[in-house]
């Protein structure tokens, strides 16, 4: 079969060049026999650039892949179809499939190939923006409220958007594949089970059904509004089916709950223990319940339709008439008067203490305002006895407060006695004996001092540590120091720390016996110094350091020496719950921690 019988034998004619798909004929050596314009356009030259030419001259960057192809389709007679075409580098957005077909003669011998390319950019790109319109909806569906989904005909269930899936907790892979009423939302219940399989048995006949039913969410149960309905082809076959449902689980327990308010409402009304009266916008009684009846005095005929003034006290009707008329001018739910002890009168004239709540009811044509009338007197009564109980008791707490601010001043002026006795006994004594009396004087004129705080503060509990200890300093300056000797430095003293009387007592005595300490041992012979008073607060704890820069004592420690202060300084800290250090560098210092013991209150 000669090229040209070839071409004769395929039917190729002026119709072939004018196909959308590219169409070629190549000899067994691979040689271009025919092309249309198509494909030579596709290829990148012109058709009689083709003719004669064999493919690799044509299209060298493919030769690698097309020529094993061509020998194969060649070889074994066997066609290759539908295999991706690389365009040509001038159309690289265009997408091309081809086929190569073997044309055999009567022998069925391979005589020539066919190659057919068809172009594919348009079906893809209508492919793409059939894929994105679903993307979007799907996008749109998924951000309704609305549960939508897509069934087979025979109920099978394809997709479903996000919300009753996230509701329920479970992905579309749980429930994709299975029947729409075997599903999880259903699973709760098989009365409701059955419902939606009848429902899609019908719309799989091409009817809507629409019902209320339950689904079960993760942590609960929701009502719907649900639809079902077919979706038809254009020969009007049922292709899908769309259930799809609403959320009107708040809607239907809204209607529940106004039925049950309503029965609810009439019971209480009726049983309500205060007395519950409905006055129109005239003022005239429209309702009344039984205890409104009971308090006082009438029949439910007597004041059904009688103005409400019937029940205030008669000397109070004048000024209740514009009191109601203004109400109803600015109406809202408040008390009728405020700040005044409030009667209403019963029907054979006597005068019952009440607090009346007033409701205004917008827009009911029968009753403008609910009024709650609550008989008080026995909370009248009663708040009359507590305040005689208050009045008792605050009596009771004023006598207290002066016992203990009399005991506080008395223990002060004791102290104070028996430090005068000290003092005019260490007048004659000598040596060791006048230290020793001296050292218990300053002893008892610290507790003194304490005491002297909690009276003058008016608090009985606890005393102001800063304040505390520098009147303490300057108390031990001046009954042991020549007035320019020693500088005391109290600059970083809090001032914020409350002590508690247990506490307070040996902090001051350890105070004492330092301070004491560091003026008699750490400047001798007339030496002057200074001395440091810090008061911290440290991650919830006081910290008190006393330091001196004067001589060093590296031949004693805490709790030890000849004086009695210094063997009773462990017993103050054990006192106060205190741990101390001490630190001798550059002179001595006392690092003292402790917490508030928090037993009591400040006032």
């Amino acid at each position: 079969m000669q090229p040209s019988d070839v071409l004769t034998h395929l039917g190729l004619s002026t119709l072939a060049t004018h196909l959308p798909n590219g169409i070629a004929v190549l000899d067994t050596d691979f040689r271009y026999l025919f092309i249309n314009p198509t494909l030579a356009d596709f290829n990148g030259c012109s058709v009689q650039d083709h003719l004669h030419q064999h493919v690799t001259d044509i299209l060298p960057h493919l030769a690698g892949t097309i020529v094993p192809m061509l020998t194969k389709v060649r070889d074994s007679g066997i066609a290759l179809v539908d295999f991706e075409l690389t365009p040509h580098a001038t159309a690289p957005e265009n997408h091309w499939l081809g086929s190569y077909l073997p044309v055999k003669n009567e022998q069925r011998q391979v005589v020539a190939i066919a190659v057919i390319a068809r172009n594919q950019t348009r079906e893809m790109e209508i492919q793409q923006h059939r894929q994105r319109d679903l993307k979007r909806m799907k996008q749109v569906l998924d951000n309704m409220f609305a549960f939508v989904g897509i069934l087979q005909p025979d109920g099978t269930l394809l997709d479903a958007n996000a919300p009753p899936l996230l509701l329920a907790g479970i992905t579309i892979e749980d429930v994709a594949g299975r029947k729409f009423w075997e599903c999880f939302w259903w699973l709760h219940n098989q009365a409701d089970a059955e419902l939606i399989e009848a429902a899609c048995r019908r719309a799989a006949q091409g009817y809507t059904s629409r019902f209320d039913v339950q689904a079960k969410m993760k942590d609960s149960l929701i009502i719907i509004d649900f639809m079902i309905a077919p979706v038809f082809d254009e020969f009007g076959v049922v292709q899908f089916l769309v259930p799809s449902g609403i959320d009107i689980t708040r809607r239907k327990r809204s209607e529940q709950a106004l039925q049950e308010s309503e029965s609810r409402f009439r019971k209480v009304f009726d049983s309500a223990a205060d007395a519950l009266i409905a006055v129109n916008a005239e003022g005239e009684i429209t309702l009344a319940n039984k205890r409104a009846e009971q308090m006082f005095g009438y029949s439910q005929a007597e004041l059904l339709g009688r103005p409400v003034d019937l029940l205030v006290p008669a000397q109070a009707r004048p000024n209740h008439h514009q009191h109601r008329h203004g109400f109803m001018q600015h109406p809202t739910s408040r008390p009728m008067a405020q700040r005044q002890e409030l009667f209403a009168q019963r029907k054979d004239g006597s005068l019952v203490p009440v607090e009346i709540g007033l409701t205004y009811l917008e827009q009911d044509p029968k009753a403008a305002v609910l009024a709650t009338v609550t008989d008080v007197t026995v909370a009248v009564q009663a708040k009359q006895h507590l305040q005689s109980i208050i009045d008792d008791k605050t009596a009771l707490l004023h006598e207290r407060e002066l016992l203990l601010k009399e005991i506080h001043h008395r223990v002060k002026n004791n102290l104070q006695i028996v430090s005068s006795l000290l003092n005019l006994r260490s007048h004659n004594a000598a040596g060791e004996l006048k230290d020793v009396l001296q050292d218990s004087q300053l002893r008892i004129r610290t507790m003194a001092l304490t005491h002297q705080l909690l009276y003058e503060q008016k608090n009985f509990s606890f005393i102001p540590l800063g304040a505390y200890l520098r009147q303490l300093s300057l108390l031990i300056r001046q009954s042991i120091l020549s007035p320019d000797l020693v500088h005391f430095d109290l600059e970083q003293i809090d001032d914020e720390p409350q002590l508690p009387l247990q506490q307070a007592i040996p902090c001051g005595l350890l105070v004492t016996e330092i301070l004491t300490n560091s003026i008699k041992h750490a400047f001798p012979d007339g030496r002057s110094g200074r001395i440091q008073m810090t008061l911290k607060q440290l991650d919830g704890q006081l910290c008190l350091q006393l330091s001196d820069n004067g001589q060093i004592r590296r031949d004693f420690s805490l709790g030890q020496g000849n004086s009695l202060g210094m063997q009773l300084i462990p017993a103050f800290l054990a006192q106060m719950g205190a741990q101390a250090e001490l630190i001798k560098s550059e002179g001595t210092s006392y690092r003292i921690r402790f917490s508030v013991n928090t037993g009591a209150t400040p006032e």
